[in-house]
């Protein structure tokens, strides 16, 4: 069966942009949902503490002014275990995970002048000895669990984008359950034949998804298993001839960072990402206005650095269209 977790990083900033991430893995067909940290243990670990690899909520295990280490050696083994090798750049990393149509899924930067011609050289916080020990273990683990990695990947929502599609949507949670549509398809179409199961954060304050899945997803069917507050729980039919169907079950949960290792990996993808860009953007405003502070770019600090700035972006002309969001 099919396990892919979801989840997103930066809803709530003014500034920067919104990632949505999925991770993807193949259990033993005839296992229920299992529990992967369970399963990969001791190469994998909730903990940043041991000398494995941490996967857990990305709240946990990022903070600010401590680094990145934690989350490249959490993405970066899996990386290095699916392809032999992992991205040397942030630009090389969105080629490789980003999912954003045509093209290279690093062309969008080069639209903002924080972006243009910059490149964040990887891992900036950890060594690449630790990354190649951890992946073989990694490596060790997943055969001999018979779980297999899939892969990574994100669709990064940048300012201007964020901004023309609230145009249209005039809602910012359903603008981030369209970017999670957009993974829900291709799970859908891509593993059609197997049983699916599909892990995501709630969005908000929501119960209800139905409408928004058939609008999504157009299933024969949709059978409501549960809707409560911390869990809401949908079977989706995919064929009228019962004996073709293959099950795809889909379940919005809070703190299910906590509970489903691939939501968590998915998260940390989505803040390592976001952080990357970020990085940029602070590099490329502070190298322009001395002893300015850098932002992570939520609101109320995203307010304090708009009015360090003013100067600077009028000397600048610097479009706020590319650089705060509506809402």
């Amino acid at each position: 069966m099919i396990l892919a977790g979801i989840d997103e990083a930066g809803y709530g900033p003014m500034l920067g942009p919104l990632v949505v991430s999925v991770a993807v893995f193949r259990l033993p067909d005839g296992d229920p949902p299992a529990d992967l940290w369970e399963a990969l243990a001791p190469a994998v670990d909730r903990s940043a503490k041991s000398r494995a690899i941490p996967v857990n909520d990305s709240k946990k295990l990022f903070q600010q002014g401590k680094g990145l280490a934690n989350l490249e050696e959490g993405i970066l083994p899996f990386l290095f275990s699916r392809e032999g090798s992992y991205p040397g750049t942030l630009r090389s990393l969105l080629q490789a995970v980003a999912r954003r149509g045509a093209g290279n899924g690093e062309d969008y930067l080069d639209s903002y002048p924080w972006y243009r011609g910059r490149d964040v050289k990887l891992p900036r916080d950890t060594f690449q000895a630790v990354v190649r020990r951890l992946a073989g273990r990694l490596d060790e683990r997943l055969k001999a669990s018979s779980v297999e990695f899939l892969g990574l990947a994100a669709i990064p929502v940048e300012v201007r984008e964020f901004n023309e599609q609230l145009t249209t949507i005039d809602n910012k949670s359903r603008l981030s359950f369209r970017v999670i549509g957009d993974f829900l398809r291709r799970l859908w179409k891509q593993y059609g034949g197997e049983r699916t199961e599909v892990v995501v954060d709630r969005q908000g304050g929501r119960t209800h998804y139905a409408p928004l899945l058939f609008e999504t997803l157009r299933p024969r069917g949709i059978h409501i298993d549960e809707q409560r507050p911390e869990r809401s729980t949908y079977r989706l039919t995919r064929s009228a001839k019962r004996n073709q169907e293959t099950e795809f079950r889909i379940m919005f949960s809070t703190e299910c960072e906590e509970k489903f290792l691939p939501v968590a990996l998915a998260s940390m993808l989505s803040k390592y990402l976001r952080e990357l860009h970020m990085h940029l953007f602070n590099e490329y405003f502070s190298e322009r206005q001395q002893g300015l502070k850098p932002t992570a770019g939520y609101v109320t600090d995203a307010r304090r650095f708009l009015a360090d700035t003013v100067e600077l972006r009028r000397r600048l002309s610097i479009d706020e269209a590319l650089l705060i969001r509506r809402k």
